[in-house]
């Protein structure tokens, strides 16, 4: 029986990182669909809802991105709180690479360098006032 644990078990692990090597090379999307995103959240729900793999469940990206799967749908949720008005967790930073590989885009990159070059572009004005 444990040597059938162990084969499944490598197996899933196979499996997995057959899946991140596949699933190398996000894409862009396109930036008018980014700027659209007020919140990281947003941003977040963007690449989600244009993954590449359609078919993906919040579960399986936890398994892709070893994250806990009850987690993933308080960070795979367009509603910032739950119904008890309890905030969701966000997607935490570490893992925006991996998300990123198992969605197959690059929204949430592309959200947080647009901010960025906004935040720099303040700075910048409110210098030369």
């Amino acid at each position: 029986m444990q040597v059938q644990e162990l084969l499944r078990a490598r197996a899933t692990h196979t499996a997995i990182e057959e899946e991140k090597a596949a699933l190398k090379g996000a894409d862009f999307l396109p930036e008018d669909a980014v700027a659209n995103c007020s919140t990281y959240r947003a941003a977040v729900w963007l690449a989600w809802e244009n993954r590449r793999h359609r078919g993906m469940t919040k579960s399986r990206l936890a398994e892709v991105c070893d994250l806990y799967a009850p987690h993933v749908t308080h960070f795979v949720n367009p509603l910032a709180q739950d119904g008890k008005g309890k905030r969701r967790a966000d997607l935490p930073a570490e893992k925006i690479s991996a998300f990123e590989a198992a969605v197959g885009n690059r929204a949430v990159s592309q959200w947080l360098s647009r901010r960025a070059r906004l935040t720099i572009m303040e700075e910048m004005i409110a210098a030369r006032s």
